[in-house]
């Protein structure tokens, strides 16, 4: 007759912590690519159309992925043709649709309105989780999702509430909340993403299927509305090395890393680190564009610390174990 005795284990073996933490890692590293993304497009927004911006980063993108993933290529393809309505969500909404319509919001409100409205981000991956998967957020989740968004309207509002009463909503701002929302989505595309591709691959077609959309939008800047081919600085290398950063750090990099995090720890535990954008923005602006920093910066980062935590932590799981 069995009997049991007081000894517990935690469900949650040791080894299965190293892709999580992997996982984090990426996510965090991600943040930190799209966060310098924002600062060094402060200097190109003014000379590069946000048509050009949106091609040529992509361009750069899938030039360094060819090396990488041509030997996976053969056989992925042939498993992504099988799931072709997941692959043309993922790259329609990620690489194409998201592209144009940040940038449109940039170039139509305010730096504070963009950042606080892309900021829902997270919100919407939960909301989306909640009506769509089975992968429920729990009270904890929520409640990180709050403390990190306080932090970061503590950040963007510069420690001053008033600035949201000062608000004033116009297309860009609506913009601004649509990207959220598209980049919730392709969240959860990534979910339906087909099983066993490599994610070097997973990056590159879907880089070519939000170009097939980009590139005419490209063209038609350039001969119906007469942009200029590429800029419209002389000289034209320096923003030739910021795209080629925005396309090498946040494009080829940010992307791999975002994919693979979402792929280990599902959409609304990754949303949350959408949060720690403006943290990475804030820091690279102070350490390279001499903007000092201030109390609110710290109570801001403490707030979006906390609140990854709460979404990010496991509930460790206690079994009795029984002895003969």
């Amino acid at each position: 007759m069995s009997q049991s005795n007081g000894t517990t284990v935690s469900a949650t073996q040791t080894g299965s912590q190293t892709p999580l933490t992997m996982a984090y890692l990426m996510l965090v590293a991600c943040s930190l690519m799209w966060g310098s993304n924002h600062v060094v497009a402060r200097g190109i927004n003014e000379t590069v159309p946000f048509e050009a911006l949106s091609f040529w980063r992509w361009i750069v993108a899938i030039c360094l992925l060819l090396p990488f993933c041509f030997k996976y290529l053969r056989r992925d393809l042939k498993i992504m043709a099988d799931h072709k309505l997941s692959m043309f969500l993922i790259g329609f909404t990620g690489v194409f649709l998201f592209s144009v319509v940040i940038y449109l919001a940039a170039y139509n409100t305010t730096a504070v309105n963009t950042g606080l409205l892309n900021a829902t981000t997270p919100i919407w991956v939960l909301l989306f989780a909640a009506l769509l998967t089975v992968d429920k957020p729990r009270l904890g989740q929520w409640l990180g999702v709050l403390v990190a968004g306080a932090g970061t309207a503590t950040i963007i509002a510069k420690g001053d509430p008033s600035v949201f009463a000062r608000m004033d909503f116009v297309l860009g701002d609506v913009l601004a909340m649509m990207s959220a929302m598209v980049w919730a989505a392709y969240s959860m595309f990534l979910k339906r993403a087909p099983k066993g591709v490599h994610p070097l691959s997973l990056v590159f077609v879907s880089a070519l299927i939000g170009l097939c959309f980009l590139t005419p939008l490209y063209v038609w800047a350039l001969v119906v509305d007469g942009k200029p081919f590429f800029t419209s600085l002389d000289p034209v290398w320096p923003d030739m090395l910021k795209i080629f950063y925005i396309g090498a750090g946040p494009a080829f990099l940010g992307y791999m890393f975002w994919n693979r995090g979402v792929s280990l720890v599902g959409p609304a535990k990754a949303g949350v680190f959408m949060y720690l954008i403006p943290v990475c923005s804030s820091g690279l602006a102070i350490a390279f564009l001499g903007e000092a920093l201030h109390l609110y910066h710290l109570a801001g980062i403490v707030l979006i610390v906390s609140g990854i935590w709460l979404v990010t932590r496991k509930k460790t799981e206690r079994v009795r174990v029984t002895k003969p």
